[in-house]
Parts: C-alpha cells; sequence; structure tokens
C-alpha cells in the first residue's frame, strides 16, 4: 500500500471523528439549551424587555367585534364601546381612568403589571407551543389564595414578549388575551402592546382594546394611582 493511501485513509477517519465530534456538541448544545432554562429565567428575560420604563400612560378603546381575526378596519367603521386612560407604574400597578360613560365594563390585561405579580408566584414551565407564528416558552401558575384558578402566558423567546394570556378557572377558560406589538420603533414604546385581542369562550364574546398615545416615563401624579385604585378584572 502507498504511503499516500494510507494519508487518505486516515485523512478521512480524522475528518469523521470531527464530523462525530461537532455533531455530538451541536446536539449536546440543542439539548442543553431547550432543557436548561428555568420558568424563572423565561420570566425575568420577559421583565428585562421593560426593565427602562419607570411608568406610562396610554388611551385605549374598545370596540366588539365578530372573531379574533377580525380586520383593522374595525376601527374606522365602528365607535369604541368605552374609552379610558390606562396608567402604570413600577413595580406593578396600575388603574385606569374612563373618559366616556358607557354601560359596558371594562376589561384590559395589562402586561407589565402581570408579568409582576405572576413573577412572585410559583411557576412551571410547560410543553412550547407554536402561536403567533412564534415557538413560545409556556408558563403557567395558580395562586395559593385561588388553587381552582390556572394563569398561562406565551412567552416569544425571539423578543421576550407576552403573545397569550389565558384565564382558566376550574378547567373553564374564561379568557383568552393576544397582544399585538408595533413593528419597529422606538426601543421603549416597540414593547408595549398597541393591540389586546380577548375570547370569551362562554359568551363567545370578543373585544379588541387599541392602544395609542403612550407616554413613557412621564411625571405622573401619585393622586391618579390613590383616586382611581380599581384591580384589574
Amino acid at each position: 500500500m502507498s504511503r499516500r493511501s494510507i494519508l487518505s485513509k486516515a485523512q478521512k477517519a480524522s475528518r469523521k471523528n470531527v464530523f462525530v465530534m461537532l455533531s455530538t456538541l451541536l446536539f449536546v448544545g440543542v439539548v442543553t439549551d431547550v432543557s436548561a432554562i428555568t420558568p424563572q429565567e423565561v420570566m425575568e428575560n420577559a421583565l428585562k424587555v421593560y426593565e427602562d420604563i419607570d411608568n406610562y400612560k396610554a388611551i385605549v378603546q374598545t370596540y366588539e367585534a365578530d372573531s379574533m381575526e377580525a380586520s383593522g378596519r374595525i376601527f374606522q367603521v365602528q365607535q369604541p364601546i368605552i374609552s379610558f386612560n390606562l396608567f402604570f407604574r413600577k413595580p406593578g400597578e396600575h388603574v385606569v381612568g374612563q373618559i366616556s360613560k358607557s354601560r359596558h365594563g371594562i376589561f384590559r390585561v395589562e402586561v407589565l403589571s402581570a408579568l409582576r405579580r405572576l413573577s412572585e408566584i410559583e411557576l412551571k414551565l410547560e410543553a412550547r407551543e407554536v402561536l403567533l407564528g412564534q415557538n413560545c416558552y409556556v408558563l403557567a401558575c395558580t395562586s395559593p389564595d385561588e388553587p381552582d384558578t390556572l394563569i398561562k402566558l406565551w412567552i416569544s423567546p425571539t423578543d421576550w414578549t407576552v403573545q397569550q394570556f389565558t384565564l382558566i378557572m376550574k378547567s373553564l377558560t374564561l379568557a383568552n388575551t393576544q397582544f399585538k406589538y408595533p413593528p419597529g420603533g422606538k426601543r421603549r414604546v416597540r414593547f408595549l402592546p398597541v393591540e389586546t385581542r380577548s375570547f370569551f369562550p362562554l359568551s363567545k364574546k370578543v373585544l379588541i382594546n387599541r392602544i395609542t398615545d403612550y407616554r413613557v416615563n412621564t411625571r405622573l401624579p401619585s393622586a391618579v394611582f390613590e383616586e382611581n385604585n380599581e384591580q384589574p378584572r
């Protein structure tokens, strides 16, 4: 056997060993990356998105729709059933101030305060699910005061934004709320939802909240939170 032939076989074996080693490392890396993250780390990453936001004020208008897939044209052809101001301040407090009188109640899920409150509860990490085109981490938790109530969050690892909030009581889904964020823009406002769409399975109703006119890190009087101490629903 020629020296060239022997070297050729050695080189092939060497390349094969390197390929096997790299494949093994890649496999281990992927598995470790998926399995090593904890629910607390997922929540911490979601909270970091908003670490620069101390407070904000926004205007919210609520519309009724036939489905969660309703066109944005609804904002042009319908009048909102209610309008209200939404205020938030750290660490996790939010209140509303009604603008227009309406027989309808106010329903909203405020992302920042929800994340802060849920971060203080024991969280479980469920199997990942694809939602709205995002392969999300799914967090679940129950309140010690309400063991029959389950809250689930779908969080996208792409930018750590909340894609969906679900409220379940005694195995019955009461509300599914999905969040829409603006494409691009300034960092702070980019990760604040401009729209929420909520489906209530028991009543088959859909409510769409359009959120506009964000004012971030301005001076909000403490009286706003003291006078409007309505709890989230």
